[in-house]
């Protein structure tokens, strides 16, 4: 296989992985998710952490990552609690509003359940470290996951 399809592979696993958490069957609707909640914790994350994080995702993901980011920009102390960190997913350029997420509650769903197929693919220790770099109710929502 080439390493192209490799990358592609890997990220295509991850985004179906996304859609059976959710229970979800189109495709583009649980990478649009999936694309949101990364960027959000991306700009979340101090740069040096973000990259850290960023260098366990498949090729595809990091590219999303990356897509828009200013390391020189964050971490964004704007999102401070739960409830802003869902609302600024919710508000993600991406998100096809109201199809792809109806309230706080499914962004709730959202967020665990991609947090949740990264933690299969993404190193205990880097997950803990991105976990220690967040605000307590955001790591409390994603501890869940």
């Amino acid at each position: 296989m080439a390493l192209f399809d490799e990358w592609y592979h890997k990220g295509h696993q991850i985004v179906h992985e996304v859609m059976k958490e959710l229970g979800i069957e189109d495709e583009h609707k649980a990478f649009r998710l999936l694309r949101a909640v990364l960027q959000t914790l991306r700009d979340r994350l101090p740069a040096s952490e973000g990259k850290d994080f960023a260098s366990q995702l498949p090729m595809v993901l990091k590219a999303v990552w990356c897509d828009g980011w200013d390391p020189t920009k964050v971490p964004d102390k704007s999102i401070k609690h739960k409830q802003d960190f869902l609302e600024r997913l919710m508000n993600h350029p991406g998100i096809k509003q109201p199809a792809d997420i109806k309230g706080l509650e499914e962004a709730e769903k959202v967020a665990t359940a991609v947090f949740r197929v990264l933690k299969n693919h993404v190193s205990y220790g880097e997950i803990k470290d991105v976990l220690s770099e967040l605000p307590e109710d955001i790591r409390e929502m994603f501890e869940k996951a």
